[in-house]
């Protein structure tokens, strides 16, 4: 076991295009976690995937994957749970990309060599495996796509609202668990985080939220929440 830090469902498929979430994907990898190694993340570590040449299994936690824009500011576009690879598009690609994976928890990621994806016997081995993890990468391109598609229209507080109802969809209630500082929300959502708190208060002052905090976010009123997220 290598403790690591750094300064800095019941489908197979589940997909938010709010959240750009994906979870559970890759629960078959399991029973090949003896050919990776398990390193223990403490929340805010930085996994250093430009060192090594490796895709990951996460068994429990929670990873973000940010990227840079070009004008600097840092944007989250994934979230990976539990029952999840990910990384493997490097291996496979021979790409170098820009990005970061951060542990937003405390996490346990299993390494697994990159050279298994372009080793001939392993592949033969093993379809299985290798058959659900193109669907999962295919379960991600669209979370991608279908994430950046409903960023791409409506206003800031619009955006902020459809986050909002995913958050409650998942849960079913009222007040609902967030587990997500306002920088984080800021940070997924594409906003400074000043932008971000002036839309919270609005909404507060709406009647539309009455809580929103890193712990949960309280509802007031769903209807005109859902009409807000409607752009309406």
């Amino acid at each position: 076991m290598v403790n690591e830090s750094a300064s800095a469902g019941t489908s197979p498929l589940i997909m938010d295009s709010q959240l750009a979430l994906v979870a559970d994907l890759n629960r078959c990898w399991e029973k090949l976690l003896y050919l990776a190694t398990r390193h223990i993340y403490a929340k805010h570590a930085i996994i250093q995937h430009e060192r090594n040449d490796s895709f990951y299994y996460l068994a429990d936690g929670l990873v973000g994957l940010f990227y840079t824009s070009s004008s600097g500011r840092e944007r989250l576009t994934l979230r990976v749970k539990p029952g999840c690879i990910f990384n493997e598009a490097r291996p496979l690609s021979g790409l170098q990309p820009e990005g970061r994976f951060v542990c937003m928890q405390d996490s346990v990621v299993w390494h697994f060599p990159g050279r298994l994806l372009s080793d001939l016997a392993f592949i033969s081995a093993h379809p299985e495996e290798i058959r659900n993890l193109l669907r999962s990468m295919g379960a991600k391109i669209l979370t991608h796509y279908l994430f950046l598609a409903e960023m791409g229209t409506g206003s800031h507080e619009a955006h902020l609202c459809r986050f909002i109802l995913a958050l409650a969809r998942d849960s079913g209630r009222r007040t609902i668990p967030s587990h997500m500082t306002q920088e984080e929300v800021a940070s997924l959502l594409g906003v400074h985080r000043v932008t971000l708190a002036r839309l919270v208060r609005r909404l507060k002052k709406r009647g539309v939220i009455s809580s929103f905090t890193a712990r949960n976010i309280t509802i007031e009123n769903h209807e005109q929440l859902a009409a807000l997220a409607d752009g309406v």
